[in-house]
């Protein structure tokens, strides 16, 4: 439910592609589903079994075009708009790299940070890298409530509308 929130603030719309990678948990596929956006499956690399950006970076070249300020698939004329990095095992995703990445091609990033909470590349946390960060309180999770979780916002206007809709 914090995925699915996180696309609601953001406004990611009915048909919206989302680049979330290959080795993952369904949770930020079917948060996808549920706001009618289209998951898009990307590959990882296996050093830190997040997405690969190198891969990343050549794919969008050949597969977008850009109109206005945003980018659009050219095979299935839909936007792109977010990119969802899954950090793994206590790996972090090659977070630099993403960022910019997700500049390039003006998308938003919301780290899936459920199973890297506490970890941190050269001090910054999982899930405070992106816009929005999203931990849980699973009980098979690292810290565990039985259920629940979290969500870190970059910007106040975000947690607001979180809020509201929540």
């Amino acid at each position: 439910s914090a995925l699915h929130l996180c696309y609601l603030v953001l406004g990611i719309n009915k048909n919206d592609e989302i680049l979330i990678p290959t080795l993952n948990y369904i949770a930020s596929a079917n948060a996808a589903k549920y706001v009618g956006a289209i998951p898009h499956f990307v590959d990882v690399e296996k050093e830190t079994l997040g997405i690969d950006v190198d891969k990343l970076d050549r794919y969008l070249k050949k597969i977008c075009i850009k109109k206005g300020s945003y980018f659009f698939n050219k095979k299935t004329n839909k936007k792109i708009t977010a990119v969802i990095p899954t950090h793994l095992y206590g790996s972090i995703s090659n977070m630099s790299g993403l960022k910019s990445l997700a500049k390039k091609y003006n998308l938003d990033l919301i780290e899936d940070a459920a199973e890297a909470i506490g970890a941190d590349l050269n001090g910054i946390y999982a899930g405070t890298f992106g816009r929005m960060g999203v931990l849980s309180f699973n009980g098979n999770k690292t810290i565990t409530t039985g259920s629940g979780g979290a969500i870190f916002f970059k910007n106040k206007k975000d947690y607001e509308r979180a809020k509201v809709l929540a």
